[in-house]
């Protein structure tokens, strides 16, 4: 159930290059920590594998890995984060109840758009969407109930290859 939401979450994506393109691939690293300060290590990798022409599809391959544990899973999404989905939400962060600010992670700093949102179960989470692939930069889940704090910041990002533009036909 976890990774699904997690999944869920962090599909939303975007770059400042040309994205989303079959081969974008992101990593984003963290860990789940609990009040008595144990902590599980956990990253989840998604990557663009395939874009079909007539259903206009893309497929993500999605790794989830807590401790031990590893998932994969492929979905099929009819839109991706996409520069205009950034310049959307940029432009508009405040009416989403967010604020923009600076984030600080392995990749670089970013322009983000900060949310905060409580769950119905109580949960509080935060996420940094901005310029990259796939959106998400920072995810942060507080779960009192559970007395975790769940943390995943990008790690992680390669380019996929635009696909050649289409010869001219006479």
């Amino acid at each position: 159930m976890f990774s699904k939401v997690l999944a869920a979450v962090l599909l939303t994506s975007s770059f400042a290059m040309a994205y989303p393109t079959v081969g974008d691939k992101v990593m984003w690293k963290g860990a789940e920590e609990k009040l008595d300060g144990s902590k599980t290590d956990m990253s989840v990798t998604k990557e663009v594998t395939k874009f079909d022409l007539t259903s206009h599809k893309w497929t993500v391959k999605v790794d989830t890995t807590k401790g031990d544990e590893t998932t994969t899973e492929e979905i099929m999404k009819s839109c991706l984060w996409s520069p205009d989905a950034w310049q959307h939400t940029m432009t508009n962060c405040a009416m989403m109840g967010g604020t923009m600010e600076e984030v600080a992670v392995t990749t670089g700093t970013y322009q983000a758009c900060r949310t905060t949102v409580t769950a119905d179960d109580g949960r509080i989470i935060k996420t940094w969407m901005g310029d990259v692939p796939f959106g998400v930069i920072k995810h942060e889940v507080t779960d009192v109930t559970a007395g975790t704090k769940t943390t995943l910041a990008l790690e992680s990002i390669t380019e996929g290859t635009p696909a050649p533009e289409p010869e001219p036909t006479n």
